[in-house]
């Protein structure tokens, strides 16, 4: 599932399970801070490499089947939350590692795919590209430290991101720093010759410094995107200064196709969830991204505990139906509950 080479003087670490477009497990999760520590300190790596050997993406997320049958149903299992704590060790790992670390994005790139590179120090993406964090259809929040980089969005793009989990393609990820090169993926291999060539001269900083500069005649310069055509709608709808408005003013609007499809995917979501991502934006300005996957890991194990992470993937991945969440309209919200978790005691409109 895991595949590790090395060319010249860059480590590679290619996710390679197909079928299921890399979706991550603990032994992937495991195998991956392996090869990482044993790299760390051998001089002749220069640089990580992330890629994929799967045609469909890099990554398609955590494997929820996994989690759904051998930790959520699992009755022997002593440790339910076991599978994110490991992954989030991981993740902060990479953060912080020695080495400078590249990433190739194409394709599906989602959930913990996201969450593992979006800290590396040069994300390539290419015109294949489909990012999101779709997680609020699965019972929880856009986790996995996202949320740091989604709160530095304009508000009206990160609250239709994170509530939506709608995606991004590489010309968005280009404009909000979220990817480092767009080019075509035919010229891929050349970026990467560029990047073997560069691990004989240099490391460190210096190393993508001089990265950024000789893969510059491969960028492409592409401004359009669904974003960049609904970015006046964005603005109409998810600039409010709370959940509660921007679900009327969807709801006032149902006449606009926009409005209309964007309540319909809204429902299907769950209440508190949603809540809770609209206020968790605006506090992600504020924490530090260790803190910002803190609070991540909070989430998911009360998540885990009211059962919500349980039935949004059975409705979704396993049985493929409409999930039937507790809170049926947003004043059955428990706002008390929802300021506890995020360690708050104002909401956003009230601050």
């Amino acid at each position: 599932m895991i595949r590790e080479k090395i060319i010249e003087n860059v480590g590679i670490i290619y996710l390679d399970r197909p079928e299921i477009i890399n979706s991550l497990n603990m032994e992937m999760v495991k195998d991956i801070e392996k090869i990482l520590k044993k790299w760390e300190d051998d001089k002749k790596i220069k640089a990580i490499l992330f890629d994929s050997l799967c045609q469909k993406g890099f990554c398609a997320g955590g494997d929820l089947k996994s989690i759904y049958y051998d930790y959520l149903l699992n009755d022997k299992c002593k440790n339910k939350d076991e599978f994110y704590e490991e992954e989030f060790v991981l993740d902060k790992y990479v953060k912080d590692y020695k080495k400078p670390i590249i990433s190739h994005y194409f394709g599906i790139v989602m959930g913990g795919g996201i969450g593992l590179t979006v800290n590396s120090d040069f994300i390539i993406a290419d015109e294949s590209v489909n990012w999101a964090m779709p997680e609020t259809r699965l019972g929880f929040v856009p986790d996995v430290g996202v949320c740091k980089h989604i709160s530095k969005l304009p508000q009206a793009l990160g609250q239709y991101l994170g509530l939506c989990g709608e995606s991004l393609s590489s010309s968005d990820l280009i404009k909000y720093d979220l990817a480092d090169i767009y080019i075509k993926s035919k010229n891929y291999d050349k970026v990467l010759n560029i990047l073997f060539s560069l691990s004989k001269k240099y490391d460190g900083e210096k190393l993508i410094e001089e990265l950024k500069k000789q893969t510059q005649k491969y960028k492409v310069l592409d401004t359009n995107s669904k974003i960049s055509k609904n970015k006046e709608k964005l603005e109409k709808y998810f600039a409010h200064s709370s959940i509660e408005e921007i679900l009327k003013s969807l709801e006032e609007n149902k006449d606009d196709d926009f409005a209309k499809k964007t309540l319909e995917n809204l429902k299907e979501r769950n209440l508190f969830m949603l809540f809770l991502q609209f206020e968790k934006y605006f506090i992600c300005k504020n924490l530090t991204k260790d803190q910002v996957f803190d609070l991540d890991l909070k989430i998911l194990k009360y998540a885990r505990k009211t059962g919500t992470m349980k039935e949004g993937i059975r409705s979704l991945i396993i049985d493929k139906e409409s999930p039937n969440w507790k809170e049926k309209s947003l004043d059955q919200v428990s706002v008390e509950k929802m300021k506890s978790l995020l360690g708050i005691e104002k909401l956003y409109k009230e601050r």
